[in-house]
């Protein structure tokens, strides 16, 4: 299979959406196309990475055509005072939220930095989730998140 019909394969099985952009750590706004004639769209990984990003950042429930979809870690973040207890919710949520998505195949690893279990006197819940996982492509890729917002990394 050359390239070009292994980059449109990718395309077709990972979709198509409309392109947000990031206009602060938690809100995305819809993107005009170059030429300002119609909505912008993301394909293949950019896609995925999108809507992983987007579903991150909802609370569970939070969509009302779609109460399936979001992330339920949120809930953990503000009501969970245990750290240890908080980091294990926040695990459990972010690999049921990729593995309730049909392009991931499987979640490789995750891995959560709570600063507060390293520095107890910190005032603020800082907690980076760093999760590997595989696309149905074969893809590897990584997802950072964290209070400054999230990061793609492709491998």
């Amino acid at each position: 299979m050359s390239n070009t019909q292994g980059d449109v394969l990718k395309r077709r099985l990972l979709g198509q959406g409309l392109a947000l952009q990031a206009v602060d750590a938690l809100g995305r706004d819809l993107v005009l196309a170059a030429d300002g004639s119609d909505l912008a769209f993301v394909d293949g990984p950019d896609n995925l990475s999108q809507g992983l990003t987007v579903a991150v950042l909802t609370p569970l429930g939070g969509d009302v055509f779609n109460t399936g979809f979001g992330f339920d870690g949120l809930t953990a973040l503000s009501q969970e005072t245990s750290p240890l207890l908080l980091r294990e919710r926040v695990r459990v949520s972010i690999v049921k939220l990729l593995t309730n998505d049909p392009r991931v195949q499987r979640v490789v690893d995750v891995r959560l930095v709570d600063e507060r279990l390293d520095t107890p006197s910190t005032p603020q819940r800082v907690l980076q989730v760093n999760v590997a996982f595989q696309a149905i492509t074969g893809d590897q890729l990584t997802l950072s998140a964290a209070n400054a917002g999230t990061r793609w990394t492709d491998g």
